[in-house]
């Protein structure tokens, strides 16, 4: 079986997929989203990410997606990239659990501070991607992925430490 992570941005939606047990090497996966602005590219996501019925989601067990929080000023890019977390739930399974995650969240899950930075959660994210087999470095794998491995970590993690 596998456990899904996903990070969202105004331009991308990645997975990383894992096993969720054993040290199989993560996959990647990127959705590059089209358009000339925000509003066009979250449109875009239904012919970008995967639909439930895609090959992608067989042994999916679970899924965590990055459910982004913030207030004041930052809170209108928030509102952007509701729309594309909106738009890539419609494309998830709906019998397969899908967990929401704030950022703060899925980084302590994964053993990081909560406010960890973008740097320490790759760091994190290259020395976990070793260990499971693959060769990930920042040269070939841009953030979003490392974001979407270690959304996938908490995602396990939560599965093994929550279920009875």
């Amino acid at each position: 079986m596998l456990i899904l992570g996903v990070d969202v941005s105004t331009f991308f939606v990645d997975y990383v997929l894992i096993p969720d047990e054993g040290n199989h090497a993560p996959v990647w996966h990127r959705f590059p989203l089209t358009g000339a602005d925000a509003w066009e590219r979250a449109r875009s996501v239904a012919q970008a990410v995967p639909g439930p019925d895609s090959a992608i989601y067989e042994d999916v067990l679970a899924i965590g997606v990055e459910n982004p929080q913030a207030s004041g000023p930052a809170a209108q890019n928030i509102a952007l990239l509701h729309r594309v977390v909106g738009a890539v739930l419609t494309r998830l399974p709906v019998a397969t659990l899908v967990q929401p995650w704030q950022p703060p969240e899925w980084r302590k899950r994964a053993g990081l501070p909560g406010n960890a930075s973008k740097a320490q959660v790759s760091e994190h994210g290259i020395i976990v991607a070793q260990d499971m087999g693959a060769d990930w470095t920042m040269r070939d794998h841009p953030q979003d992925c490392f974001d979407a491995l270690v959304i996938a970590l908490a995602t396990r993690d939560a599965i093994r430490t929550d279920t009875p």
